[in-house]
C-alpha cells in the first residue's frame, strides 16, 4: 500500500510539471506583444547607451560627434573663379582683375538657388571678398555668421568657408609641406575647420583644397606637383583620423584632375590607417557630371569633387541627396559649376 502511494505521488508531481511547462509554451505562443519595447525603433533611446562600430570598439552614441543623426545639413562647394575685390590687399606682384558686380551677383544667385547650410569656396580673393559675398547672400535671405578664409602669401586665390553653424575648431594649414624637410609647400594650403550643429551638437570636419592648375608647358611636371599635394593632404587626413577616428570628415576641392587620375586616386584609395575615401556621385538635372567647361576647345571635365570618410559615408548612406547646380546664373558666376550634398 505504501509503495502504491509513493507511485501515485510521483505521477501527480510529473503531471504538475507537465502542466506548468505546457502553460509557458502556450503563453509564449499566443500572448500579445509588449507594446512598450521596440527592438528596431527609429528613435534614439533617452538613456545613455553604447553602440558597437563593427570593429570591436564601442562608441558612445550620445557623445558629441556621434550624436543621434538629426536633420540633414546641406553643404555646397564652388570655385568662384577669381572673386577678387578692391578691399583685399594683393599677395603677389601680378595684376588682378576684379570680379564684376554682375558676376558677383551671379555667384550669390547660384549659391542661393540651393540654400546650403555650409558653403566651401575656392578662388576667393580674401577676407574682403568673403565679406562682399556674405552681404550679397544676406540680401537673398541667407545668413552665414561664421566664416574662415585661408590666405597665403605668394598666392592671391584663397580657400574659404561660410557657415550658418558655429565653427568649433580650426586646424587649417597655410604652409603645408609637400614632404617632410622638403621646404616646399602646397600653393594654397589646406582649409580645415570643424563645424558644430547647434541644435544637436553634431560635429563635421570640413577640409578644402585647390591643387596645382594644369597651366604650364610641362604637363607631366604639373601632374607630379598635384600628386605631391594630394599626398600632403592624405598625410593630413591620416593624422586627423588617427587622432579622432570617430569624426565624420568631408573634403572638397578643385583638384584640377579627374576622379580616375593619379592625384585623386591618392585620396580615394587612402592609407591603411584611414581606409579609402568615398567620392560623392554628382549629376545635374540632365544626368551630366562635368563641373568645368573649356568651351573654346569644347572640353568638359569633372575637376571639382567631394569626398567623405567611412564615418560620414555610413551616416549618409548610398542614396543621399546630392547634385550639380545648373541654375541659369551659374554660367555667368564661374567657369566651374557648384556641387552640393546633404550630410548627417
Amino acid at each position: 500500500m505504501t509503495k502504491l502511494l509513493r507511485i501515485v505521488r510521483r505521477v501527480d508531481l510529473l503531471l504538475v510539471a507537465l502542466t506548468l511547462l505546457l502553460s509557458v509554451v502556450v503563453y509564449q505562443r499566443f500572448a500579445p506583444p509588449n507594446e512598450g519595447i521596440q527592438a528596431d525603433s527609429a528613435e534614439e533611446p533617452s538613456s545613455p547607451i553604447t553602440r558597437s562600430n563593427g570593429r570591436g570598439k564601442r562608441e558612445d552614441a550620445h557623445s558629441t560627434k556621434n550624436a543621434p543623426i538629426g536633420s540633414p545639413v546641406r553643404f555646397l562647394m564652388l570655385n568662384a573663379q577669381n572673386y577678387f575685390v578692391e578691399e583685399d590687399e594683393p599677395r603677389t606682384l601680378g595684376n588682378r582683375r576684379f570680379k564684376s558686380v554682375e558676376n558677383r551677383e551671379a555667384v550669390a544667385d547660384t549659391i542661393a538657388s540651393v540654400r546650403p547650410d555650409i558653403v566651401g569656396l575656392v578662388e576667393m580673393g580674401g577676407q574682403g571678398a568673403l565679406e562682399d559675398l556674405s552681404r550679397r547672400l544676406m540680401n537673398r535671405g541667407l545668413n552665414y555668421p561664421y566664416s574662415r578664409v585661408l590666405e597665403r602669401w605668394g598666392e592671391d586665390r584663397a580657400l574659404a568657408i561660410l557657415s550658418s553653424h558655429p565653427i568649433a575648431g580650426d586646424d587649417s594649414v597655410a604652409n603645408c609641406l609637400l614632404e617632410e624637410d622638403s621646404g616646399e609647400c602646397m600653393r594654397r594650403g589646406i582649409l580645415d575647420v570643424t563645424v558644430r550643429v547647434e541644435k544637436d551638437g553634431r560635429l563635421f570636419r570640413i577640409m578644402g583644397v585647390h591643387l596645382k592648375s594644369r597651366v604650364g608647358d610641362d604637363q607631366q611636371a604639373t601632374e607630379r606637383l598635384r600628386c605631391r599635394e594630394a599626398r600632403a593632404l592624405a598625410n593630413h587626413l591620416q593624422v586627423a583620423m588617427q587622432k579622432d577616428p570617430g569624426m565624420p570628415i568631408l573634403v572638397y576641392g578643385d583638384w584640377n584632375a579627374g576622379p580616375r587620375e593619379a592625384p585623386l586616386l591618392v585620396i580615394s584609395q587612402g592609407t591603411r590607417a584611414t581606409g579609402p575615401m568615398r567620392r560623392i556621385i554628382l549629376k545635374d538635372s540632365r544626368g551630366e557630371s562635368w563641373t568645368i567647361a573649356y568651351r573654346g576647345n569644347d572640353e568638359y571635365n569633372a575637376f571639382d569633387q567631394i569626398y567623405v570618410n567611412r564615418v560620414l559615408s555610413s551616416r549618409i548612406g548610398r542614396k543621399n541627396s546630392a547634385g550639380i547646380v545648373d541654375h541659369e546664373a551659374s554660367r555667368q558666376a564661374s567657369d566651374h559649376r557648384a556641387l552640393w550634398c546633404d550630410i548627417r
